[in-house]
Protein backbone atom coordinates (compact mmCIF):
# COMPACT_ATOMS: atom_id res chain seq x y z
CA UNK A 1 0.00 0.00 0.00
CA UNK A 2 1.32 3.28 -0.80
CA UNK A 3 1.22 6.03 1.38
CA UNK A 4 1.37 9.40 1.30
CA UNK A 5 4.08 11.69 2.95
CA UNK A 6 3.11 13.96 5.63
CA UNK A 7 2.69 17.37 4.67
CA UNK A 8 5.38 19.58 5.57
CA UNK A 9 4.40 22.81 7.30
CA UNK A 10 6.92 26.04 7.39
CA UNK A 11 7.19 28.92 8.85
CA UNK A 12 8.52 31.49 6.09
CA UNK A 13 9.60 35.39 5.68
CA UNK A 14 8.45 36.50 1.93
CA UNK A 15 11.43 38.30 0.17
CA UNK A 16 10.32 39.41 -2.91
CA UNK A 17 7.87 38.88 -5.89
CA UNK A 18 8.48 36.57 -8.96
CA UNK A 19 6.76 35.95 -12.08
CA UNK A 20 4.11 34.42 -12.62
CA UNK A 21 2.19 36.11 -9.87
CA UNK A 22 3.98 34.17 -6.92
CA UNK A 23 6.50 35.07 -3.94
CA UNK A 24 9.61 34.28 -3.30
CA UNK A 25 10.28 32.86 0.39
CA UNK A 26 12.81 31.62 2.70
CA UNK A 27 12.11 30.13 5.95
CA UNK A 28 14.44 30.63 8.82
CA UNK A 29 18.25 29.00 8.06
CA UNK A 30 17.08 27.28 4.72
CA UNK A 31 18.51 28.02 1.83
CA UNK A 32 15.59 26.65 -0.22
CA UNK A 33 13.55 29.08 -2.16
CA UNK A 34 9.47 28.56 -1.59
CA UNK A 35 6.99 29.70 -3.81
CA UNK A 36 4.12 31.11 -2.31
CA UNK A 37 0.62 32.15 -4.35
CA UNK A 38 -0.58 35.35 -2.33
CA UNK A 39 2.49 36.39 -0.38
CA UNK A 40 3.19 39.94 -0.30
CA UNK A 41 7.53 41.16 0.63
CA UNK A 42 7.42 40.94 4.60
CA UNK A 43 4.90 38.70 5.03
CA UNK A 44 5.54 36.44 7.83
CA UNK A 45 3.38 33.40 7.49
CA UNK A 46 2.46 29.84 7.35
CA UNK A 47 2.73 27.49 4.77
CA UNK A 48 2.11 24.09 3.38
CA UNK A 49 4.62 22.78 1.00
CA UNK A 50 2.67 20.82 -1.99
CA UNK A 51 5.84 19.89 -4.30
CA UNK A 52 9.34 19.85 -3.49
CA UNK A 53 12.54 19.55 -5.33
CA UNK A 54 15.93 19.92 -3.96
CA UNK A 55 16.46 23.40 -4.84
CA UNK A 56 12.79 24.69 -4.34
CA UNK A 57 9.44 23.53 -3.14
CA UNK A 58 6.31 25.05 -4.14
CA UNK A 59 3.86 26.15 -0.99
CA UNK A 60 0.38 27.35 -0.26
CA UNK A 61 -0.50 29.93 2.17
CA UNK A 62 -1.72 28.53 5.72
CA UNK A 63 -1.72 31.59 8.03
CA UNK A 64 -0.49 35.00 7.95
CA UNK A 65 1.38 35.67 11.14
CA UNK A 66 2.74 38.62 10.51
CA UNK A 67 2.13 41.25 7.60
CA UNK A 68 4.02 43.17 4.95
CA UNK A 69 4.06 46.73 4.69
CA UNK A 70 3.02 46.52 1.05
CA UNK A 71 -0.22 44.34 1.96
CA UNK A 72 -3.86 45.49 1.87
CA UNK A 73 -7.13 43.54 1.87
CA UNK A 74 -8.59 42.56 -1.35
CA UNK A 75 -11.34 44.02 -2.85
CA UNK A 76 -12.88 41.22 -4.15
CA UNK A 77 -14.71 38.99 -1.66
CA UNK A 78 -13.35 35.95 -4.39
CA UNK A 79 -9.54 36.62 -4.22
CA UNK A 80 -7.38 34.27 -2.19
CA UNK A 81 -6.99 35.32 1.60
CA UNK A 82 -5.58 33.33 4.10
CA UNK A 83 -8.65 32.43 5.83
CA UNK A 84 -11.40 32.73 3.13
CA UNK A 85 -13.38 29.45 2.32
CA UNK A 86 -13.54 27.93 -1.02
CA UNK A 87 -11.51 27.99 -3.91
CA UNK A 88 -9.98 31.54 -5.06
CA UNK A 89 -10.75 33.16 -8.60
CA UNK A 90 -7.52 33.01 -10.50
CA UNK A 91 -8.56 35.48 -12.72
CA UNK A 92 -6.70 38.31 -10.97
CA UNK A 93 -3.19 37.37 -8.25
CA UNK A 94 -2.37 40.98 -7.10
CA UNK A 95 -5.18 42.27 -5.63
CA UNK A 96 -3.51 41.97 -2.08
CA UNK A 97 -0.67 44.48 -2.97
CA UNK A 98 -0.89 48.12 -2.88
CA UNK A 99 -1.16 49.58 -6.66
CA UNK A 100 2.14 51.43 -5.93
CA UNK A 101 3.63 48.04 -4.90
CA UNK A 102 2.15 46.44 -8.37
CA UNK A 103 3.93 48.90 -10.18
CA UNK A 104 7.38 48.42 -8.84
CA UNK A 105 7.31 44.74 -8.39
CA UNK A 106 6.48 44.51 -12.38
CA UNK A 107 9.22 46.80 -13.04
CA UNK A 108 11.55 44.76 -11.16
CA UNK A 109 10.44 41.49 -13.16
CA UNK A 110 11.45 43.05 -16.31
CA UNK A 111 14.77 43.60 -14.92
CA UNK A 112 15.23 40.29 -13.55
CA UNK A 113 14.13 38.68 -17.07
CA UNK A 114 16.46 40.80 -18.85
CA UNK A 115 19.74 39.99 -16.57
CA UNK A 116 18.65 36.21 -15.90
CA UNK A 117 17.23 34.99 -19.72
CA UNK A 118 19.16 37.44 -21.61
CA UNK A 119 21.85 38.36 -19.59
CA UNK A 120 21.67 41.72 -20.67
CA UNK A 121 22.88 43.83 -17.84
CA UNK A 122 22.71 47.67 -16.62
CA UNK A 123 19.69 47.79 -19.56
CA UNK A 124 17.76 51.12 -18.60
CA UNK A 125 14.14 50.01 -17.45
CA UNK A 126 12.32 52.85 -16.94
CA UNK A 127 9.36 52.85 -14.00
CA UNK A 128 6.46 51.12 -15.24
CA UNK A 129 3.13 53.96 -16.20
CA UNK A 130 0.16 53.73 -14.08
CA UNK A 131 -3.26 52.55 -15.41
CA UNK A 132 -5.09 55.44 -15.26
CA UNK A 133 -7.69 53.02 -14.50
CA UNK A 134 -6.56 50.44 -11.81
CA UNK A 135 -10.42 49.04 -11.50
CA UNK A 136 -12.89 48.33 -13.99
CA UNK A 137 -10.67 49.04 -16.99
CA UNK A 138 -10.64 45.96 -19.12
CA UNK A 139 -12.77 45.96 -22.19
CA UNK A 140 -12.86 42.69 -22.87
CA UNK A 141 -14.02 39.53 -20.92
CA UNK A 142 -14.78 35.56 -21.93
CA UNK A 143 -16.78 34.00 -19.15
CA UNK A 144 -16.79 30.08 -19.03
CA UNK A 145 -20.15 28.42 -18.42
CA UNK A 146 -20.27 24.87 -16.13
CA UNK A 147 -22.84 23.08 -14.15
CA UNK A 148 -25.38 24.51 -11.53
CA UNK A 149 -23.98 25.33 -8.24
CA UNK A 150 -25.97 23.16 -5.37
CA UNK A 151 -29.26 23.79 -4.77
CA UNK A 152 -29.85 25.94 -8.01
CA UNK A 153 -31.05 24.88 -11.69
CA UNK A 154 -28.65 28.75 -12.80
CA UNK A 155 -25.72 27.58 -14.44
CA UNK A 156 -22.61 28.77 -12.97
CA UNK A 157 -20.09 31.47 -14.91
CA UNK A 158 -17.14 33.31 -13.62
CA UNK A 159 -13.94 32.32 -14.07
CA UNK A 160 -11.31 29.48 -13.34
CA UNK A 161 -9.73 29.06 -10.01
CA UNK A 162 -5.88 29.00 -10.07
CA UNK A 163 -4.06 26.26 -11.40
CA UNK A 164 -7.31 24.55 -12.52
CA UNK A 165 -11.02 24.73 -14.86
CA UNK A 166 -12.94 24.72 -12.26
CA UNK A 167 -15.34 27.61 -12.46
CA UNK A 168 -15.56 29.93 -9.64
CA UNK A 169 -19.42 31.37 -9.94
CA UNK A 170 -19.19 35.45 -9.71
CA UNK A 171 -22.09 38.24 -9.34
CA UNK A 172 -19.73 40.76 -9.50
CA UNK A 173 -15.57 41.12 -10.76
CA UNK A 174 -14.23 44.80 -9.26
CA UNK A 175 -11.73 44.57 -12.24
CA UNK A 176 -14.82 44.50 -15.05
CA UNK A 177 -17.00 47.05 -16.34
CA UNK A 178 -20.44 47.43 -14.63
CA UNK A 179 -21.90 46.66 -18.20
CA UNK A 180 -20.25 43.82 -18.36
CA UNK A 181 -20.99 41.69 -15.08
CA UNK A 182 -24.84 42.69 -15.78
CA UNK A 183 -24.70 40.66 -19.05
CA UNK A 184 -23.18 37.67 -17.78
CA UNK A 185 -25.50 37.26 -14.69
CA UNK A 186 -28.42 37.90 -17.12
CA UNK A 187 -27.18 35.08 -19.61
CA UNK A 188 -27.16 33.04 -16.77
CA UNK A 189 -30.56 33.19 -16.26
CA UNK A 190 -31.91 33.34 -19.39
CA UNK A 191 -29.66 29.92 -20.26
CA UNK A 192 -31.42 28.49 -16.73
CA UNK A 193 -34.87 29.58 -18.62
CA UNK A 194 -33.94 28.57 -21.68
CA UNK A 195 -32.74 25.17 -20.04
CA UNK A 196 -29.77 24.83 -22.49
CA UNK A 197 -27.39 22.40 -21.76
CA UNK A 198 -24.47 23.59 -20.38
CA UNK A 199 -20.72 21.80 -22.36
CA UNK A 200 -18.78 19.73 -20.33
CA UNK A 201 -15.23 19.96 -21.05
CA UNK A 202 -14.43 16.43 -20.25
CA UNK A 203 -16.48 14.51 -22.26
CA UNK A 204 -17.42 17.16 -24.93
CA UNK A 205 -20.94 17.00 -24.97
CA UNK A 206 -23.17 20.07 -23.93
CA UNK A 207 -23.72 23.34 -25.93
CA UNK A 208 -22.80 26.64 -24.30
CA UNK A 209 -19.55 27.20 -23.64
CA UNK A 210 -18.65 30.62 -23.06
CA UNK A 211 -20.16 34.11 -23.03
CA UNK A 212 -18.01 36.52 -24.93
CA UNK A 213 -18.30 39.96 -24.14
CA UNK A 214 -16.32 43.42 -25.43
CA UNK A 215 -17.35 47.04 -24.03
CA UNK A 216 -16.20 50.51 -25.24
CA UNK A 217 -15.41 53.82 -23.78
CA UNK A 218 -18.58 55.43 -24.71
CA UNK A 219 -20.59 52.38 -22.50
CA UNK A 220 -21.61 50.26 -25.71
CA UNK A 221 -20.83 46.43 -25.39
CA UNK A 222 -21.09 43.65 -28.06
CA UNK A 223 -21.97 40.29 -27.06
CA UNK A 224 -21.45 36.75 -28.38
CA UNK A 225 -22.38 33.53 -26.95
CA UNK A 226 -19.19 30.61 -27.82
CA UNK A 227 -21.49 27.21 -28.41
CA UNK A 228 -20.28 23.92 -29.74
CA UNK A 229 -22.38 23.55 -32.41
CA UNK A 230 -24.23 26.14 -34.71
CA UNK A 231 -27.61 25.93 -33.31
CA UNK A 232 -29.51 28.50 -31.10
CA UNK A 233 -32.53 27.37 -29.26
CA UNK A 234 -35.03 29.88 -28.28
CA UNK A 235 -33.23 32.31 -30.41
CA UNK A 236 -35.60 34.93 -31.09
CA UNK A 237 -36.67 35.87 -27.18
CA UNK A 238 -33.20 35.15 -26.26
CA UNK A 239 -32.10 38.24 -28.69
CA UNK A 240 -35.06 40.42 -28.66
CA UNK A 241 -34.85 40.42 -23.94
CA UNK A 242 -31.43 41.06 -24.47
CA UNK A 243 -32.12 44.10 -26.63
CA UNK A 244 -34.96 45.53 -24.90
CA UNK A 245 -33.23 44.83 -21.05
CA UNK A 246 -29.72 46.08 -22.66
CA UNK A 247 -30.10 49.41 -25.02
CA UNK A 248 -26.01 49.84 -24.65
CA UNK A 249 -25.76 46.39 -27.14
CA UNK A 250 -24.79 47.34 -30.57
CA UNK A 251 -24.53 43.35 -31.63
CA UNK A 252 -25.32 40.34 -30.63
CA UNK A 253 -23.06 37.32 -31.98
CA UNK A 254 -22.45 33.51 -31.81
CA UNK A 255 -18.98 32.14 -32.36
CA UNK A 256 -19.01 28.46 -32.64
CA UNK A 257 -16.15 26.37 -31.49
CA UNK A 258 -16.57 22.76 -31.92
CA UNK A 259 -13.53 21.18 -30.99
CA UNK A 260 -12.75 19.56 -27.73
CA UNK A 261 -9.84 22.12 -26.52
CA UNK A 262 -9.78 25.18 -24.10
CA UNK A 263 -9.05 27.48 -26.81
CA UNK A 264 -12.26 29.49 -26.29
CA UNK A 265 -13.28 30.51 -29.70
CA UNK A 266 -13.41 28.78 -33.19
CA UNK A 267 -13.58 30.23 -36.51
CA UNK A 268 -17.01 30.32 -37.27
CA UNK A 269 -18.54 33.88 -36.25
CA UNK A 270 -22.23 34.97 -36.97
CA UNK A 271 -24.25 38.30 -36.28
CA UNK A 272 -27.33 37.35 -34.90
CA UNK A 273 -28.36 40.97 -34.50
CA UNK A 274 -27.17 44.55 -35.25
CA UNK A 275 -23.11 45.68 -36.04
CA UNK A 276 -20.56 43.31 -36.63
CA UNK A 277 -18.27 45.64 -35.05
CA UNK A 278 -18.11 48.05 -31.97
CA UNK A 279 -16.38 51.08 -32.32
CA UNK A 280 -13.47 52.71 -30.03
CA UNK A 281 -11.99 56.10 -29.51
CA UNK A 282 -8.52 56.31 -28.82
CA UNK A 283 -6.72 59.55 -28.80
CA UNK A 284 -7.64 61.45 -31.84
CA UNK A 285 -8.24 57.88 -33.50
CA UNK A 286 -11.88 56.28 -33.67
CA UNK A 287 -11.18 52.38 -34.27
CA UNK A 288 -14.18 49.69 -35.29
CA UNK A 289 -13.04 46.22 -33.81
CA UNK A 290 -14.71 42.56 -35.07
CA UNK A 291 -15.91 40.64 -32.10
CA UNK A 292 -12.61 38.34 -32.17
CA UNK A 293 -10.53 40.78 -33.24
CA UNK A 294 -7.57 41.90 -30.93
CA UNK A 295 -7.51 44.92 -29.29
CA UNK A 296 -5.66 46.04 -26.00
CA UNK A 297 -7.84 45.19 -22.95
CA UNK A 298 -7.29 48.82 -21.37
CA UNK A 299 -8.61 51.50 -23.35
CA UNK A 300 -7.00 54.08 -21.65
CA UNK A 301 -3.63 53.08 -20.69
CA UNK A 302 -3.61 51.36 -24.71
CA UNK A 303 -2.75 55.34 -25.23
CA UNK A 304 -0.22 55.46 -22.91
CA UNK A 305 1.43 52.35 -24.64
CA UNK A 306 1.17 53.68 -27.98
CA UNK A 307 2.74 56.74 -26.95
CA UNK A 308 5.90 55.30 -25.56
CA UNK A 309 5.74 53.29 -28.96
CA UNK A 310 5.90 56.36 -30.48
CA UNK A 311 8.53 57.67 -28.33
CA UNK A 312 10.74 54.82 -28.95
CA UNK A 313 10.41 54.95 -33.09
CA UNK A 314 10.93 58.40 -33.62
CA UNK A 315 14.00 58.97 -30.99
CA UNK A 316 16.44 60.54 -33.10
CA UNK A 317 13.84 62.09 -35.59
CA UNK A 318 14.71 59.81 -38.19
CA UNK A 319 12.49 59.34 -41.34
CA UNK A 320 11.50 55.88 -41.88
CA UNK A 321 10.84 54.82 -45.40
CA UNK A 322 9.05 52.24 -44.63
CA UNK A 323 7.53 50.78 -41.44
CA UNK A 324 6.14 47.29 -40.62
CA UNK A 325 3.67 46.34 -38.51
CA UNK A 326 3.30 42.80 -37.62
CA UNK A 327 0.80 41.41 -36.02
CA UNK A 328 -1.16 44.50 -36.34
CA UNK A 329 -4.61 43.68 -35.48
CA UNK A 330 -7.25 46.34 -36.53
CA UNK A 331 -4.08 48.88 -37.00
CA UNK A 332 -3.72 50.49 -33.92
CA UNK A 333 -0.74 50.83 -33.49
CA UNK A 334 0.10 51.56 -37.61
CA UNK A 335 -2.47 54.36 -37.88
CA UNK A 336 -0.75 55.67 -34.24
CA UNK A 337 2.44 55.32 -35.94
CA UNK A 338 1.77 56.19 -39.13
CA UNK A 339 3.40 60.04 -39.00
CA UNK A 340 6.68 58.52 -38.71
CA UNK A 341 7.20 56.55 -42.11
CA UNK A 342 6.52 57.33 -45.82
CA UNK A 343 4.82 53.90 -45.62
CA UNK A 344 3.61 51.64 -43.18
CA UNK A 345 2.93 47.75 -44.13
CA UNK A 346 0.56 46.22 -41.46
CA UNK A 347 0.84 42.19 -41.03
CA UNK A 348 -2.20 40.07 -39.56
CA UNK A 349 -3.30 36.44 -40.38
CA UNK A 350 -6.99 37.22 -38.78
CA UNK A 351 -8.91 38.28 -41.75
CA UNK A 352 -10.82 40.06 -40.09
CA UNK A 353 -9.04 42.49 -38.39
CA UNK A 354 -7.21 43.31 -41.67
CA UNK A 355 -10.64 44.15 -43.42
CA UNK A 356 -10.97 46.65 -39.97
CA UNK A 357 -7.38 47.61 -40.27
CA UNK A 358 -8.57 49.08 -43.94
CA UNK A 359 -11.29 50.67 -42.74
CA UNK A 360 -9.83 52.12 -39.87
CA UNK A 361 -7.43 53.80 -42.02
CA UNK A 362 -9.88 55.31 -44.53
CA UNK A 363 -11.97 56.25 -42.00
CA UNK A 364 -8.89 58.27 -39.95
CA UNK A 365 -7.98 59.63 -43.40
CA UNK A 366 -4.52 57.47 -42.91
CA UNK A 367 -3.49 57.65 -46.73
CA UNK A 368 0.13 55.99 -45.84
CA UNK A 369 -0.73 53.11 -44.42
CA UNK A 370 -1.64 49.33 -45.99
CA UNK A 371 -2.66 45.77 -44.70
CA UNK A 372 -1.90 42.79 -45.44
CA UNK A 373 -3.67 39.35 -44.39
CA UNK A 374 -1.63 36.27 -43.79
CA UNK A 375 1.31 34.98 -41.34
CA UNK A 376 4.32 36.82 -40.94
CA UNK A 377 6.44 34.09 -41.75
CA UNK A 378 4.84 33.66 -45.19
CA UNK A 379 4.54 37.22 -46.16
CA UNK A 380 7.66 38.65 -44.85
CA UNK A 381 10.43 36.80 -47.25
CA UNK A 382 7.76 38.59 -50.38
CA UNK A 383 8.24 41.78 -48.93
CA UNK A 384 12.22 41.25 -49.00
CA UNK A 385 11.84 39.77 -51.99
CA UNK A 386 9.81 43.19 -53.29
CA UNK A 387 12.55 45.24 -52.01
CA UNK A 388 12.47 47.31 -49.10
CA UNK A 389 14.21 50.99 -49.28
CA UNK A 390 16.46 51.36 -45.73
CA UNK A 391 15.87 52.33 -43.77
CA UNK A 392 13.11 50.89 -42.25
CA UNK A 393 11.93 49.64 -38.89
CA UNK A 394 9.51 47.65 -37.72
CA UNK A 395 6.76 47.52 -34.56
CA UNK A 396 6.02 43.75 -33.21
CA UNK A 397 3.28 42.93 -30.78
CA UNK A 398 3.37 39.19 -30.91
CA UNK A 399 1.04 36.99 -28.48
CA UNK A 400 2.55 35.69 -25.76
CA UNK A 401 5.19 32.92 -27.30
CA UNK A 402 6.78 35.91 -28.52
CA UNK A 403 8.24 36.14 -31.86
CA UNK A 404 9.68 32.80 -33.90
CA UNK A 405 12.54 32.26 -35.39
CA UNK A 406 11.73 32.58 -39.06
CA UNK A 407 10.75 36.59 -38.00
CA UNK A 408 13.60 36.96 -35.50
CA UNK A 409 15.62 36.16 -38.83
CA UNK A 410 13.89 38.60 -41.04
CA UNK A 411 14.77 41.69 -38.30
CA UNK A 412 18.44 41.06 -38.57
CA UNK A 413 18.15 41.91 -42.46
CA UNK A 414 19.91 44.65 -43.26
CA UNK A 415 17.24 46.74 -44.68
CA UNK A 416 15.62 46.78 -40.51
CA UNK A 417 17.58 49.45 -38.17
CA UNK A 418 15.23 49.74 -35.57
CA UNK A 419 12.80 47.34 -33.77
CA UNK A 420 10.28 48.58 -31.39
CA UNK A 421 9.15 45.92 -29.48
CA UNK A 422 6.00 46.17 -27.77
CA UNK A 423 5.16 42.46 -25.14
CA UNK A 424 3.10 41.08 -22.83
CA UNK A 425 5.57 38.93 -20.99
CA UNK A 426 8.81 39.93 -20.30
CA UNK A 427 10.10 36.49 -20.74
CA UNK A 428 9.93 35.66 -24.28
CA UNK A 429 10.83 39.08 -24.91
CA UNK A 430 14.31 38.78 -22.99
CA UNK A 431 14.73 35.98 -24.96
CA UNK A 432 14.02 37.87 -28.25
CA UNK A 433 15.71 41.11 -27.28
CA UNK A 434 18.82 38.80 -26.64
CA UNK A 435 18.92 36.97 -29.96
CA UNK A 436 18.56 40.40 -31.81
CA UNK A 437 21.37 41.85 -29.63
CA UNK A 438 23.94 38.94 -30.54
CA UNK A 439 22.78 40.25 -34.66
CA UNK A 440 23.89 43.53 -33.86
CA UNK A 441 20.86 45.32 -32.10
CA UNK A 442 21.60 47.16 -28.90
CA UNK A 443 18.52 47.06 -26.15
CA UNK A 444 18.70 51.36 -25.54
CA UNK A 445 15.37 50.93 -22.91
CA UNK A 446 12.40 49.46 -21.65
CA UNK A 447 9.45 51.29 -20.65
CA UNK A 448 6.78 49.07 -18.75
CA UNK A 449 3.15 50.52 -19.09
CA UNK A 450 0.64 48.71 -16.71
CA UNK A 451 -2.10 47.29 -18.97
CA UNK A 452 -3.42 44.46 -16.20
CA UNK A 453 -3.75 46.60 -12.89
CA UNK A 454 -4.06 43.97 -9.79
CA UNK A 455 -2.25 41.08 -11.82
CA UNK A 456 0.87 40.04 -12.19
CA UNK A 457 0.98 40.72 -15.92
CA UNK A 458 2.68 43.92 -17.26
CA UNK A 459 3.05 45.36 -21.20
CA UNK A 460 6.36 46.86 -22.02
CA UNK A 461 7.83 48.79 -24.71
CA UNK A 462 11.42 48.29 -25.85
CA UNK A 463 13.56 49.93 -28.24
CA UNK A 464 16.31 48.08 -30.08
CA UNK A 465 18.22 50.06 -32.79
CA UNK A 466 21.67 49.07 -34.88
CA UNK A 467 22.12 53.04 -35.90
CA UNK A 468 22.17 53.99 -39.82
Amino acid sequence: MNVSPPSQKLIVRVLRMAAEGEAVAKAEGSPRVVFVAGGAPGDLCEVEVVAAKSSFARARLLRLIEPGPERIDPACPLHAAPGRPGPACGGCDWQHLRYDAQLKHKTSLIRDCLERIAKLKDIPVLEALASPKPWAYRNKVQVPFGPPPPGSKRPSAGFYAAGSHRIVDFEACPVQPELSVRLACRVKDLAAEFDWPVYDPASGRGWLRHLFVRTNAQGQAAAALVTRTPDLPKAEPFISRMRAEFPQLVGLHQNVQPEKTSVILGPRWKCLWGSRAIEEKLGRFCFQASPGAFLQVNTEAAVLLYDAALAALSEGSPRWSTLLDLYCGVGTLALWLSGAAQKVVGIEENPDAVRDAWKNAERNRVRNARFRAGRAESLLPRLAKDGLAAPCAAVVDPPRAGLTVPVLRFLTGTAIRRVVYVSCNPATFARDAAYLCRSGYKLLRVQPVDLFPQTSHVELVGLLDRGS
